[in-house]
């Protein structure tokens, strides 16, 4: 019976340690990629879910995005008729969007606003001009609002606002875009 001599068995651990170094950094650059492509798919999911809510539950949904803080934060219509009953309000234009008795906080998304986190997330209009806060709404009619200023005034939408998630190290870029019809969808 023939074995193999120690030499032989060092050259394969030496092949199998200068192939892992080789393929680690390839293995960690898609590790990030991926992680960058499921916030976008998170962010995509977060208009969706908005959408179907304000349809399903006859409410006014809002997403509102935050570029200073890096939040994406859900709001659901309420208004208080009586002490004892809430009721849901459908309206997008009329509701004091950020009041406690106006809205409630459905769900929030944060992404890091620091220059060392992984993923970037930037939002921006038909333009390409980034915008630092959006809101869009959507109505249990199907219908969709936005305003690029929180002080300003709801227009139906009808352009095809993006949110660009990229990651900052690899530079790969991933896009959500939320047509007027609001159903979002990650483009490819």
């Amino acid at each position: 019976m023939r074995g193999f001599t120690l030499m032989e068995l060092l050259a394969v651990v030496v092949i199998i340690g200068i192939l892992a170094a080789t393929a680690s950094p390839m293995f960690i650059q898609v590790m990030r990629d991926r992680r960058v492509n499921r916030a976008a798919m998170e962010i995509t999911g977060m208009y969706r879910l908005a959408r179907s809510r304000s349809l399903g539950r006859g409410t006014a949904v809002l997403v509102r995005w935050n570029g200073t803080d890096g939040i994406f934060s859900m709001r659901e219509a309420v208004s208080i008729t009586s002490p004892e009953a809430s009721v849901l309000s459908s309206n997008c234009t009329t509701t004091p969007w950020g009041t406690p008795t106006s809205d409630r906080e459905v769900t929030f998304l944060q992404f890091g606003s620091t220059p060392d986190a992984l993923a970037q997330v930037e939002m921006v209009d038909i333009t390409g001009t980034q915008q630092p806060t959006v809101d869009i709404c959507f109505t249990p009619r199907g219908r969709s609002f936005v305003r690029y200023n929180i002080a300003g005034n709801f227009v139906p939408l009808t352009e095809v606002p993006r949110v660009n998630v990229i990651n900052q190290r690899t530079g790969m870029v991933r896009t959500v875009m939320i047509p007027p019809n609001g159903a979002a969808r990650l483009a490819l």
